[in-house]
């Protein structure tokens, strides 16, 4: 069976460098913004092929491990990579869920 733990740690990890990479991107005019997004396209195709391949395979791996996960560790997951992308936070104490466990925010804007 699965780590969890260390998994949900390679998950957040991932995480907050994928919501650092979008905050920085986001800041940029959209002229930089365009090119920034062909040149990591261009890298990517200068990959050799079995490299490309490893990154793809490490994905679905982990897309895998996250689907396997029980139900409220997927969503507890979900809450706090939103509180870390949105500026809220997040970490273990993090909740975002109201007294009755209705959902509070953290959609997309």
């Amino acid at each position: 069976m699965a780590n969890w733990p260390a998994l949900l740690r390679l998950f957040l990890v991932l995480a907050a460098f994928v919501g650092v990479a979008g905050q920085a991107q986001a800041q940029l005019p959209p002229d930089e913004r365009r090119q920034l997004r062909q040149e990591m396209r261009d890298h990517w195709q200068q990959l050799p092929p079995e490299e490309r391949q490893r990154f793809r395979q490490e994905r679905q791996d982990r897309r895998e491990s996250f689907q396997q996960m029980p139900p409220e560790d997927r969503s507890r997951l979900r809450d706090e990579l939103r509180g870390q992308r949105d500026g809220r936070g997040g970490g273990p104490h993090f909740e975002q869920r109201g007294p009755g466990g209705e959902h509070r925010g953290g959609g997309r804007h």
